[in-house]
């Protein structure tokens, strides 16, 4: 995320019941998720798979 960061991507927040991001990122269960918004205002989620 932080190189993304660098070339200027701003990840949402949200706070909703079940799902709060912290700097952008939600970490729940097995995953780990981040949304942000491209050039046309599309709202993209980026979300990767965790082992534990």
């Amino acid at each position: 995320m932080s190189a993304l960061r660098d070339r200027g991507i701003t990840f949402e927040e949200y706070d909703f019941p079940g799902l709060t991001t912290v700097n952008g990122l939600v970490e729940r269960d097995d995953m780990r998720a981040a949304w942000f918004k491209d050039s046309e205002g599309n709202i993209r989620c980026l979300a990767q798979s965790v082992g534990r």
